[in-house]
């Protein structure tokens, strides 16, 4: 696979209350695999077809479904101009050498809250686009999910597609994402793990 766009972006940064630009790199970081099995559980559904396993996180306090157990990374992070640390977690699933599925939940201040969500969740994106120009926009639509903002892109860098969903709720982002070879593509996929998201009450 060409240079990811996993690998392409880095760091998490809020560069204002009103425009937040993440940036992350999980496939680098370093993360204690054995912590999520105390945090976190996983369970098959009972007479499903697909070998999709429902995954429950603790700490996002949210279920998905991944197409196998996901590795869990979690790092928190000083940012000394903000003046606050941020915490995110990422869990990640390969279905193949091909195909990445990411569920990544970044933890705000509780400052930063839903009523910024528009303008951070577009300021995400921009992150995204202009930290490597060939970095290609193929769509980005806002929608309210389950009563929350949400942004829905699709990407092109090169023979690499990144398609996702990000999501506001409270003073937490959510980012679920496919990262495939353009070749590999399947939209059942991606379906099946994005509109398996659904917030614990």
């Amino acid at each position: 696979m060409e240079k990811s766009i996993f690998d392409a972006i880095k760091g998490v940064v809020l560069t204002s209350v009103t425009a937040l630009v993440m940036a992350f790199n999980p496939l680098n970081a370093s993360g204690d695999s054995a912590e999520i099995a105390a945090k976190d559980k996983i369970s098959v559904q009972k007479g499903q077809i697909s070998p999709w396993q429902e995954f429950h996180s603790v700490v996002g306090k949210c279920t998905m479904k991944f197409p196998k157990y996901p590795d869990h990374l979690s790092e928190k992070m000083r940012l000394p101009e903000e003046g606050f640390d941020l915490k995110y977690d990422a869990y990640i699933s390969a279905m193949d050498q091909k195909t990445v599925f990411l569920l990544l939940i970044a933890q705000y201040p509780d400052f930063v809250d839903e009523t910024y969500a528009r303008m951070s969740l577009e300021g995400f994106l921009n992150g995204i686009l202009t930290h490597n120009p060939n970095n290609q926009l193929i769509f980005a639509d806002l929608s309210l999910v389950g009563g929350h903002e949400a942004l829905d892109f699709f990407i092109r860098t090169g023979s690499v597609y990144f398609k996702g969903r990000a999501l506001m709720v409270k003073n937490s982002l959510y980012l679920m994402a496919m990262e495939c070879e353009v070749q590999n593509y399947d939209e059942v996929h991606y379906n099946t793990f994005v509109e398996s998201f659904q917030l614990s009450q």
